[in-house]
This record gives structure tokens, C-alpha cells and sequence, in this order.
């Protein structure tokens, strides 16, 4: 699905939810956070296709793919996490939101500390 078609999408949702909005506030927000997920799971059929594509190329420039795989983890638990405190905050549960988006914080910090372990012993290796 290209850009195009995503924009396209999302215009005619908004239309349509703002309209349904007036008789149905849940309707409205339920068409809308399908629609999220209908665009976001059609742009993640394209991603295991560009996770090889990026692998291999790491992989051949002796880059560690594991550190790859954290910063991939790490982005999506950035998506997921900033398209549901979207979700909540339209909802109306701003409260909600601010601790889902601090939840992901602290997710994004555990699962990067491999990657911070990694680069402190290349920083202690150098300084040796």
C-alpha cells in the first residue's frame, strides 16, 4: 500500500468518524482506531522483506546484528506504544495515555540495556 492510498484512507475515516461522531462518540472512535490498525497492518506486511534486506547488509559490513535487533525492537515498542496513547488520548483518557506512554519508557530502557552493556565494554576496551 503506498502513501497515497494510506492518505487516502485516513482522509475518508477522519470524514466519516467526525460525521459519526455527532450520533455515535464510540462508533467513532472505534472506526477510527481500526482504521489505524488496518493501515499499520498493511505496512507491516512490507517488514519482513526490509528486516532481511537490512540484515543482510549489516551482516556483510561485520555490523552485530543483535544490536540490530534491539534497535528494531526498540522502534516498535515506539509505534505501538505512540499509536495507543493516540488512541486513548482521543478517546478522551489523557491520565491513561501519559502512563502508557511512561510505560513504553521504561520498556524501550530494559530492552536497550544489552546494547548499553555492549558499548561501555567497547568504551572500557578502548580506555585499556
Amino acid at each position: 500500500m503506498d502513501i497515497f492510498m494510506i492518505c487516502g484512507a485516513a482522509i475518508i475515516t477522519a470524514v466519516l468518524a467526525l460525521t459519526l461522531r455527532a450520533q455515535s462518540p464510540h462508533s467513532a472512535m472505534l472506526l477510527s482506531v481500526a482504521s489505524g490498525a488496518v493501515i499499520i497492518l498493511s505496512i507491516l506486511k512490507e517488514m519482513p522483506d526490509t528486516i532481511g534486506g537490512i540484515q543482510s547488509v549489516l551482516s556483510a559490513g561485520g555490523i552485530n546484528t543483535g544490536d540490530i535487533a534491539i534497535l528494531l525492537k526498540v522502534m516498535g515498542i515506539c509505534f505501538v506504544t505512540e499509536f495507543t496513547c493516540d488512541c486513548v488520548t482521543e478517546a478522551g483518557l489523557l491520565s491513561l495515555s501519559t502512563n502508557i506512554s511512561f510505560a513504553g519508557k521504561i520498556l524501550v530502557l530494559i530492552v536497550s540495556l544489552p546494547l548499553f552493556q555492549n558499548i561501555l565494554d567497547i568504551v572500557a576496551s578502548l580506555v585499556s
